[in-house]
């Protein structure tokens, strides 16, 4: 059983830093100069979408245990939000 979560901590994590952190109104404004019809909106849906649609089969993967099927019930949870949040600040 260590072994299989092992692999989830094994991962590579690196945090960019910036010199202050960015304000949630600075963030919409960023977000509102990209326009609305900008390309950079597709490539980033295009990303997460593929990220949200590996965890989907993964949940529906007869295998899984439940502890591996609540994993990726939790990434599917954590990546909508996320999407959610980009949509809402645009």
């Amino acid at each position: 059983m260590f072994k299989q979560l092992r692999k989830y901590f094994e991962k590579d994590v690196r945090l960019v830093k910036y010199p202050e952190q960015m304000s949630a109104q600075r963030v919409q404004q960023i977000f509102k100069e990209q326009g609305a019809e900008s390309t950079i909106w597709q490539a980033l849906d295009t990303i997460i979408d593929q990220q949200l649609l590996d965890a989907v089969n993964e949940v529906s993967d007869a295998k899984l245990d439940h502890c591996g099927r609540a994993h990726a019930a939790g990434r599917i949870d954590a990546i909508s939000t996320l999407k959610g949040r980009i949509e809402e600040f645009k």
